[in-house]
């Protein structure tokens, strides 16, 4: 009889992938477009001297069930205003030195609002360089499950 060794790695659940094309039919997508936000910005000593231009792109993606009013009511939907300043109180949490940084604050504090499948948030820094349009990050993430 052969033994096997004692294999102590925990045995982690199948991951579910949760993609745009994977909400397409079920959810509803809300997009923020170019919000201009003068943040804290960066790891050089240039940067840390004055606040930088910061544009965001944002999109969510909210279940139709929690994004849908037959009254017409705001109070029905996920208000555009949570979404917006969840971005601009996660910008404005003093100095940050990366973008990458940025954009998990931002994504952490979207994932938090009610309804939320999946957030896309993009930052560029259109001044971090004379002869280039921009430079950016850009991530996704779906919120973590509830488990009661």
């Amino acid at each position: 009889m052969h033994l096997r060794p004692f294999d102590s790695s925990p045995t982690l659940p199948p991951v579910m992938t949760v993609t745009p094309e994977s909400l397409r039919f079920s959810c509803r997508r809300i997009l923020v477009r170019g919000l201009k936000l003068s943040c804290r910005i960066g790891a050089y000593d240039h940067e840390r001297l004055a606040p930088q231009p910061v544009l965001v792109d944002c999109d969510v993606w909210v279940r139709l069930s929690r994004q849908t009013s037959s009254r017409d009511a705001i109070e029905d939907v996920l208000n555009y205003d949570l979404i917006v300043d969840a971005l601009r109180e996660a910008a404005g949490r003093g100095h940050i030195d990366l973008q990458e940084t940025l954009v998990d604050r931002m994504l952490d504090r979207v994932c938090t609002l009610p309804g939320v499948e999946l957030v896309r948030v993009v930052t560029a820094k259109p001044d971090a360089y004379s002869d280039v349009e921009s430079v950016g990050i850009e991530t996704w993430r779906a919120p973590a499950p509830f488990i009661s």
